[in-house]
């Protein structure tokens, strides 16, 4: 995580100038910081402007990730501000995600055009996923409603002449876009406090085992991320406009 190298790129612009490191005491990024950067997230969302019809798809997919930066964001500074370890992990591991989207999307137009795919590939695995869990319970239980809705995401695909069967790692997006070892190194962390484990069960809260400066990092971690986004869409969006690269 460049933590310090985000700091100091936006702190060209007089903003978010505090300098993170893992032994810093107290609260790492102060909210009014963090929401200050999340404002200008948003801003820089509402100022976008699709270059052409041909184009939009590429305007609306760069929106719909500032969107859900936002969205995670918001959930971010709720686990941050009611000291709940496992939604500032998850969230931060999200935002994560969304990073490594984000400068996926941004690398070109087939790149684009193949995460705006995934939403289809995605849903079809879900839709069946939710199917076997359903007959799983009761194998003889009929389906309509979710055997409709796959008919209709399956249509959706074929008209949009969409091969790929399987959808994106993001692992493998993480490689592509330089942040493999930072991929691999959060998700070690996310994996022990988003999903239940013997420590998270037994000694999670337990005196000094309970790690307090953990949520702080994580917090922080978090906001580089929306850092990183905010300023990959802004100096894209300074030099292209929302125009795919080739």
């Amino acid at each position: 995580m460049r933590l310090a190298t985000l700091s100091g790129a936006v702190n060209k612009e007089g903003h978010f100038c505090h300098t993170i490191f893992m032994s810093t005491p107290g609260l790492l990024v102060p909210l009014s910081d963090a929401d200050s950067l999340a404002q200008r997230l948003q801003a820089i969302g509402n100022s976008l402007k699709p270059v052409d019809d041909a184009n939009f798809y590429f305007f609306e997919i760069v929106r719909e990730l500032i969107d859900a930066a936002l969205k995670n964001f918001s959930e971010l500074r709720r686990g941050n501000v009611t000291g709940n370890l496992n939604l500032t992990a998850w969230a931060s591991r999200n935002l994560l995600e969304l990073t490594v989207f984000t400068k996926y999307v941004l690398k070109s137009g087939g790149n684009a055009k193949r995460f705006g795919d995934d939403r289809l590939i995605d849903g079809c695995e879900l839709i069946k996923a939710l199917r076997d869990l359903e007959r799983y319970y009761d194998p003889n239980t009929p389906t309509p409603g979710l055997d409709d809705a796959l008919k209709r995401m399956e249509d959706q695909k074929n008209a949009e002449s969409v091969i790929a069967t399987k959808h994106l790692e993001t692992s493998a997006l993480a490689k592509e876009v330089g942040m493999e070892q930072e991929f691999r190194s959060m998700n070690r962390v996310s994996s022990k406090l988003v999903h239940p484990t013997a420590w998270s069960t037994l000694a999670e809260n337990s005196g000094r085992s309970s790690y307090p400066e953990a949520k702080e990092l994580l917090f922080a971690t978090g906001i580089a991320y929306i850092g990183q986004i905010y300023m990959a869409i802004k100096d894209y969006n300074k030099a292209r406009g929302m125009m795919p690269l080739p």
